[in-house]
């Protein structure tokens, strides 16, 4: 399962350039903006987080035949990156943003991707429908207002996903006009827990790592209450225009 998920993901990183950094057990981790910095960072980010949660309607959970359900965090901050260690190097992220993007997936909610203040900010007028979530205590962090992305109102699923258009979506997107517009990423499958026996589950939700490292701690909370205001904007999102270069992270 995690096989056929996870190539489906590697799939969307080509179609929407983010770097892959590692998997931990079922958490996937991508990011924007580092290596080689880009302005659009959080736009490629929340593009591929939106194909994620296209990609895993696909999969099928082997216990239940349902199709699995994945959550996504992102944010946007400052990081270390670099090679460490002599045996299997690897491009690894160190820092509080990391652990951050990790506090979004792990307080967010099935097939949805939850947004940190930062990211919001980054995708404010950038042509995405986003819902306010409202104020949450995270762990580590505090009291947060969180936002959920629900869609690319410029892009179809398709483009999402980078399918081939047909000849007839090609003569429809010539005859309209094409505006020009330019972070940490993780995900988890929150059906896994299904699959584990209870003990190990538990000891799962216990789990936390140092502050710092690549995958922080998995907790997850309620909701909270209140109502949701939307943001909904009208720029396209895949561009070329020159921004502040920088990065975005989603777990």
């Amino acid at each position: 399962m995690l096989n056929s998920m996870y190539s489906k993901f590697d799939r969307l990183t080509s179609v929407h350039d983010v770097y892959k950094v590692e998997t931990i057990g079922d958490a996937y981790m991508v990011v924007g903006g580092v290596p080689v910095p880009v302005g659009n960072h959080a736009q490629r980010v929340a593009n591929f987080a939106l194909g994620m949660r296209i990609s895993a309607k696909e999969v099928m959970n082997p216990v239940t035949g349902e199709p699995i359900q994945i959550r996504v965090g992102i944010h946007t901050g400052p990081v270390l990156a670099g090679v460490v260690g002599d045996k299997m190097p690897r491009y690894c992220l160190f820092g509080d943003t990391v652990n951050t993007a990790s506090r979004m997936e792990s307080h967010g909610l099935p097939n949805s991707v939850h947004l940190s203040p930062t990211t919001y900010r980054a995708l404010e007028n950038q042509g995405f429908e986003i819902i306010a979530r409202g104020e949450i205590e995270v762990k580590g962090k505090g009291k947060m207002t969180t936002y959920f992305l629900i869609q690319n109102l410029n892009a179809s699923d398709d483009e999402i996903m980078g399918r081939p258009q047909t000849l007839l979506d090609h003569k429809e997107a010539s005859a309209q006009e094409n505006p020009n517009i330019r972070t940490v990423a993780i995900t988890r499958c929150t059906d896994s827990r299904e699959l584990l026996p209870k003990s190990d589950a538990a000891d799962d939700s216990d789990m936390s790592t140092p502050e710092g490292s690549p995958v922080a701690g998995q907790d997850s909370v309620e909701a909270a209450d209140g109502e949701l205001s939307s943001d909904q904007t009208k720029t396209h999102p895949f561009c070329s225009d020159t921004l502040p270069s920088g990065f975005c992270a989603v777990l």
